[in-house]
């Protein structure tokens, strides 16, 4: 018997992206049990483009204040009953036939990720060819996809869930976290999905980033120190850390933290990298 999915929408203030993002769910090979819009306290109406779609077809949910993407994903999984969850970002779009691949894929595992293409440049693709998903792979970062990529055993889902306390790397701890428990994580080495990269400018608020900023976007890193290993650890702070010094005005301050936080020769490595000094330092 084939297995059923439950599909996870979570979306914030983006309704012109959930209508893509739904269009696409609905129109899949292989329809799923159920559909959840779990809109994250937004400040903006959805009843537009909610409207659009038969309501039979997806249940929407929508919580008292924005808590984030983990605390939305965690509603979805609470009221999930098919035998698979399938994630996606409001902002995402699937190929028709992304939720009969990954079924077939749920054959022989217990989680899934797939390759991606981006949505604004459709010929640039990203996809990984290791096929079978470890703790030795994944703790090197996550170099598969985001979380609409994803599909999990429900049961799996349910036990593991995602940590709201996480601002980032959210994706790579849940991995990390399913290899950890000794399931079968496996990937499609095909691009079965529209990535948006989107076109905020940051720049502003990068340049002016106070340095205690950075602290919440190090806890995945600290949660998993010791699996990493020093050296890998130090290695992923000071990248987090000097993220974009470039464009930051107090560079010193930046390496000087870097420097206290993960040392010098994670610090310089990742000045040094590739010749990007000049770029690194905006000079």
């Amino acid at each position: 018997m084939q297995k059923t999915v439950s599909v996870v929408i979570t979306t914030h203030n983006r309704p012109d992206y959930l209508k893509e993002s739904l269009a696409a769910v609905l129109k899949q090979t292989v329809p799923p049990k159920e559909v959840f819009v779990i809109d994250d306290g937004s400040s903006v109406s959805y009843e537009e483009v909610l409207s659009l779609f038969p309501a039979e077809h997806f249940t929407y949910i929508k919580t008292p204040v924005a808590s984030g993407a983990n605390a939305a994903r965690n509603l979805g999984i609470d009221k999930s009953s098919a035998d698979i969850i399938a994630f996606l970002d409001d902002d995402d779009v699937w190929d028709v036939d992304y939720l009969e691949q990954h079924i077939a894929a749920h054959d022989s595992a217990d989680a899934v990720t797939c390759g991606y293409r981006f949505l604004e440049t459709p010929d640039k693709v990203h996809i990984n060819p290791i096929e079978n998903i470890t703790t030795d792979v994944i703790k090197k970062g996550n170099k598969f996809c985001g979380m609409s990529g994803v599909t999990c055993q429900t049961a799996l889902a349910k036990k593991l869930r995602f940590d709201e306390e996480l601002k980032n790397s959210q994706d790579w701890d849940f991995f990390v976290r399913i290899t950890l428990e000794n399931a079968v994580f496996k990937n499609i080495p095909k691009d079965i999905y529209f990535y948006r990269r989107g076109h905020v400018s940051i720049s502003t608020e990068v340049a002016n980033m106070p340095l205690e900023k950075v602290f919440p976007r190090l806890k995945a890193f600290k949660k998993h120190r010791e699996l990493l290993g020093e050296e890998a650890y130090n290695d992923r702070v000071a990248n987090q850390i000097l993220s974009q010094i470039g464009k930051k005005n107090n560079k010193l301050g930046w390496i000087a933290l870097s420097l206290r936080e993960a040392g010098l020769i994670a610090t310089s490595k990742v000045i040094l990298n590739k010749d990007r000094i000049r770029k690194k330092l905006g000079r």
